[in-house]
């Protein structure tokens, strides 16, 4: 109470600058933070979905089909930024240590709106998998690991305005297969989460700098 009445005695003069101060102090800190928001991104989040090699199935009784047949999504959690994709590179490893590929394919670049998600799913020939050894593998252990990686690079678009520069993006999972050929996935590999830029402006604005007496 006795604050209000000092800044009523020196005038609404006063109270206008004292204001025009605060204003000129906050609206910096909030530029630099909307800049903040825009320079750093979340990479796009990686989730395997279904990964599954025949040969390995036991009750097909098969060693001649040399197939992978996998379901992944890419999603896209910035709530106001776009994703550029250059062409993904796709690549299966028979261990998790990634220095053997078994097979590999190529995304063409894409485009990904924000918070989206993207499916791909489809098959690809094996030919440097060792299927025996491998079986082997699985009879002794009980699973055998596999590794499916993701490299590309990628642009944000912010606000639909302009483009950042190109960021390395790398992804992947470990995962293991026993003797129905099939991995056990379906949970997330990296989740993420961001406070919105909205949500900061209402914070900012629900203060009392714009009040004036």
């Amino acid at each position: 109470m006795g604050d209000g009445l000092d800044l009523l005695k020196r005038g609404p003069n006063y109270v206008i600058q004292l204001n025009m101060v605060r204003i000129c102090v906050c609206l910096p800190l909030l530029v630099i933070l909307i800049v903040l928001f825009n320079i750093f991104h979340f990479p796009p989040s990686f989730q395997l979905k279904r990964l599954y090699i025949p040969a390995l199935d036991k009750s097909l009784n098969t060693s001649t089909n040399s197939s992978i047949t996998f379901h992944f999504s890419l999603r896209n959690s910035e709530q106001y930024s776009n994703i550029y994709y250059d062409p993904i590179k796709v690549t299966f490893y028979d261990n998790p240590n990634q220095n053997h590929s078994i097979a590999n394919f190529t995304i063409p670049e894409f485009y990904q709106t924000s918070n989206s998600e993207v499916d791909y799913s489809g098959t690809v020939n094996s030919t440097q998998l060792n299927l025996e050894a491998a079986k082997r593998e699985i009879a002794a252990d009980g699973f055998k690991i596999f590794h499916v990686g993701l490299k590309t690079s990628v642009r944000y678009d912010l606000y639909g305005f302009w483009k950042t520069g190109r960021t390395g993006y790398r992804s992947g999972v470990d995962v293991k297969i026993g003797d129905t050929g099939a991995a056990n996935v379906g949970k997330e590999i990296l989740i993420l989460a961001r406070v919105t830029l909205v949500g900061l402006v209402i914070v900012f604005l629900s203060t009392d700098i714009f009040y004036f007496n």
